[in-house]
């Protein structure tokens, strides 16, 4: 695949799974075996994952930044937002509008995001939920 069709499947990812809320965006992007940080998650792993994410934000509102590719890795520099309705890094739901930043650098093979890595603040996005 190309570094343009790699871009494509992690816009397509973050864009279906995120900002149209469908968790089943893992089955069509991720390969079985997904990798986050880590951690083989595979597809439902990470569909879990969306899903923590989207029930703690509503709306959840994704954007990227920065799109960079060499090869078979896709870096994507995100800015996230939304007002948090649940439990979210340990914090219950603050009725606040969160904003944050994340970095993440995607491996892709076939068409697929095979693993992942990710960078988040947690310490500024814990301070925003706890303010007030």
């Amino acid at each position: 695949m190309t570094i343009e069709a790699n871009k494509e499947v992690v816009r397509s990812f973050y864009s279906e799974a995120i900002n149209s809320r469908d968790t089943y965006a893992c089955e069509r992007w991720l390969s079985r075996g997904f990798v986050h940080n880590g951690v083989k998650r595979g597809r439902e792993g990470q569909r879990e994952v969306v899903a923590y994410f989207l029930a703690a934000f509503e709306p959840l509102r994704h954007e990227i930044l920065l799109l960079l590719g060499e090869h078979d890795l896709v870096a994507a520099h995100q800015r996230w937002s939304g007002r948090q309705v649940g439990e979210f890094l340990g914090c219950a739901a603050s009725g606040q509008e969160i904003a944050f930043t994340s970095t993440a650098v995607l491996k892709i093979a076939g068409g697929e995001i095979v693993q992942a890595w990710d960078e988040m603040d947690t310490g500024a996005i814990v301070a925003q939920m706890t303010a007030g």
